[in-house]
């Protein structure tokens, strides 16, 4: 009889223990999209349709060079320079490029230019802005921004994810996905989706296909900085809820043993 009611209980707890695991199941899921059919993907663009905007924590080199970049381009060519003084200014920076951080009030401070506001500028705008304080004391400036922390977030797997760098401007998707080390076996390469903010603030989602060969269009479409790419997996719900109730069921099944033995 004790035996008995042992096993309701057991029972009991056991369906409680389901209930619970059943709603942890993928608990880690990121953006998850809503089934009713009202949520709908935006069009896919292969190229980033706005020049990329400065915002706080962007960090930049900048070098320039009177002249329209005169010296830059003796640099480049191999021509012998005449430096007069502390040298040429060309071969001073780029011997040694500084990043420069965009400050979270927007500001940033440029030697022989000092604090300026570069938050909401494109890399023309702000060129054009040093160019224009730089034209007070040098002869046709020439100015050239690079930015140096250029990134995307990936996330493959279930709980992994990746910050990938960008060494070129032109880096497409599968490049990122390579760079990241592949789909994994649990992820679903039909259903990758890529979150961009554009210029009003907000971001677009689109959803790529890359299981079957006609999505190799897409997977040469040009990934821009601060894009978040994320690509859905399995749900294994079975694993997951004998991972969650494994260890109880293992507990209950030994108490049973044992009380069977000293129950003869």
């Amino acid at each position: 009889m004790k035996i008995k009611s042992f096993l309701y209980v057991t029972f009991f707890c056991l369906l409680i223990l389901l209930s619970n695991s059943c709603g942890n199941v993928n608990s880690n899921a990121l953006f998850k999209i809503p089934k009713d059919g009202s949520f709908k993907y935006d069009s896919l663009v292969m190229n980033p349709t706005d020049d990329y905007i400065l915002g706080p924590g962007d960090r930049f080199s900048f070098q320039f060079a009177t002249n329209e970049g005169e010296r830059i381009i003796f640099n480049q060519s191999g021509v012998a320079e005449l430096t007069e003084g502390n040298g040429s200014i060309a071969n001073q920076q780029s011997r040694s490029l500084i990043d420069y951080l965009v400050r979270q009030d927007g500001k940033t401070n440029l030697p022989l230019v000092g604090e300026i506001y570069v938050k909401g500028l494109t890399i023309v705008e702000l060129e054009d802005t040093i160019s224009t304080l730089l034209s007070k004391n040098f002869i046709n400036p020439f100015v050239q921004i690079r930015l140096s922390n250029q990134r995307v977030f990936f996330f493959g797997d279930r709980g992994s994810a990746n910050v990938i760098y960008l060494t070129n401007t032109n880096t497409s998707l599968i490049e990122v996905i390579a760079l990241a080390g592949g789909i994994s076996e649990n992820a679903r390469s039909n259903s990758i989706k890529v979150m961009r903010r554009t210029s009003n603030g907000k971001r677009e989602i689109y959803k790529i296909d890359l299981s079957t060969i006609r999505g190799l269009n897409e997977a040469e479409m040009i990934v821009q900085g601060n894009d978040y790419i994320y690509i859905d997996y399995k749900p294994r719900i079975a694993s997951s809820i004998f991972r969650e109730v494994g260890p109880w069921l293992s507990l209950a099944t030994t108490s049973l043993a044992v009380i069977a033995i000293f129950s003869k």
